[in-house]
């Protein structure tokens, strides 16, 4: 069964000004993406498709989510990062995210079996210290109310107040993208 997006893909020649600008951005920034951003005809897909729409909140929130995936991994370092944007967004069960953070998974070298357990939803066996105070640090502000005392210090040990404060800038971030992505239903490239 073909799933469709609940927002039609807006062709490059039919966008205004604003969301020209949007577009223009969109697409230098993801020229490095492993994963499919860009359709066949120019249009954007994923996120952008929706934030192509709203142009004018596009405009604000792509470079504060590139601002904070930038300053993440120069924080924690790749793996880090995609290990908690990734369990981030399988909780929110929003397949577009799973799919692109999958490949930025791979590309900064997280092992395909911890990126299998974290989309099942499970930590791996095979985590390092760091990889398992990220998921925990991760699962925690996922659920309601304040993270535990001992998620905290243990997140501040291992990657300091700055490395804590960008994975939290990272998940808070990417529980936004699954939000986005699951309104709209944007499915999974065909290529894919």
């Amino acid at each position: 069964m073909k799933v469709e997006t609940r927002l039609p893909y807006l062709k490059p020649e039919e966008l205004d000004e604003e969301q020209k600008k949007f577009y223009d951005f969109n697409v230098e920034a993801m020229q490095p993406m492993p994963y499919v951003w860009l359709l066949e005809d120019g249009e954007l897909n994923g996120p952008s498709n929706s934030l192509l729409h709203n142009a004018q909140i596009g405009n604000m929130l792509f470079p504060l989510n590139r601002a904070i995936i930038r300053e993440s991994i120069e924080a924690v370092g790749g793996d880090i990062h995609e290990l908690a944007v990734l369990a981030t967004v399988a909780s929110a069960k929003a397949p577009y995210a799973i799919y692109a953070h999958t490949k930025l998974a791979q590309k900064f070298g997280l092992a395909d079996e911890k990126i299998a357990a974290v989309t099942a939803g499970h930590p791996a066996s095979s985590f390092t210290e760091k990889e398992s105070v990220a998921y925990d640090l991760t699962i925690s502000l996922l659920q309601p109310g304040p993270i535990p005392g001992l998620v905290y210090r243990r997140a501040i040990a291992a990657f300091g107040e700055r490395g804590l404060e960008k994975l939290v800038y990272a998940i808070g971030m990417f529980k936004l993208i699954g939000t986005i992505l699951n309104a709209y239903n944007e499915p999974v490239p065909a290529e894919d």
